[in-house]
Order: C-alpha cells, then structure tokens, then sequence
C-alpha cells in the first residue's frame, strides 16, 4: 500500500473514534439523571457503569475510576451540568447524605457540547 492510502486510513480511523466518543459524550451531557442505584458494574481497568430501574449512567465525561459508589446510592446530574452528585442514606435518619462530587474530566469539554 502506498503511503498516501495508509495515511488516510489511520485518519479516518482515529476520527470515526473520536466522533463516537464525543458523540457518546454529548448524549450523556444532554439527559437528566436522577436515579437510585440498583446495579454496579466494574470493568477489568476499574472503571464503573451505574444501572438505575430504567437508566444507565456510563460517567462518559467523568472520571469513575476506583470511586466509592455503593448499591441504594442516589446519582444526580442535571442536563449539561458539570457536575455529579453521589449521595448515600442515613438509614438512622432516613435520609440522603451527599457524599462524593464529581467535576467533570471527559476527553471532550462539555461546554462544546
């Protein structure tokens, strides 16, 4: 193959990456989540997936890496908000407790969103 022909497969390569991460990005940017957590999935790097009843959160621009996030946690972000709220219940008091804030880290800012 000729220089020329690879050349414009690796940028077509790395720019078919980059439009589906930034893609995925703006979605998650784009919707309101306010959900209980009922599942916890964590893969090989450490990276964590939280599943509500009906919604799935992926923390596409936000760094989930080795956080304390529990089963019965609540996650709350608003749309195109830079920020994710993690809060836990006080089972004494029978209410939410914020305990973790995530700032934004994705790859992409989100004000280009």
């Amino acid at each position: 193959m000729s220089f020329k022909k690879v050349l414009i497969f690796f940028s077509l390569f790395f720019c078919t990456i980059f439009s589906l991460i930034y893609i995925n990005a703006r979605k998650e940017n784009r919707n309101d989540y306010q959900f209980v957590i009922t599942k916890i999935n964590e893969n090989a790097k450490g990276y964590i997936t939280a599943n509500g009843v009906k919604k799935k959160f992926k923390f596409a621009n936000f760094n989930s890496y080795k956080i304390d996030i529990k089963k019965d946690d609540s996650l709350v972000k608003k749309a195109f908000s830079k920020k994710v709220y993690i809060y836990r219940k006080d089972k004494k008091i029978d209410k939410y407790n914020l305990v973790l804030l995530l700032n934004e880290s994705g790859t992409f800012p989100i004000d280009w969103q």
